[in-house]
């Protein structure tokens, strides 16, 4: 699991959607499990950076519909989606 600063934390505009987000190009590998304060997040999806406007948004809603709490990771060319658990 990788614990994330605070200060790392940005957001992501998704169509007027606000995401959490962070940058983690500086990282060797990506883990499954993110932590950030006492939240704990896992691996959900992924998307390709170029492109990921056409289902990112929709997929966004459907967790968060779910009860489901999102933050995005920029790595290399893909967007990839942690939740919070249920």
């Amino acid at each position: 699991m990788l614990e994330l600063d605070p200060s790392q934390l940005g957001s992501l505009d998704l169509q007027g959607a606000w995401v959490p987000y962070v940058d983690l190009h500086d990282v060797d590998f990506l883990p499954s499990e993110l932590k950030l304060g006492e939240a704990e997040y896992r691996f959900n999806s992924s998307f390709l950076i170029k492109g990921h406007g056409a289902t990112m948004p929709g997929k966004i809603q459907e967790l968060r519909d779910a009860g489901k709490q999102p933050i995005v990771v920029e790595r290399d060319d893909r967007y990839y989606v942690f939740v919070s658990p249920a």
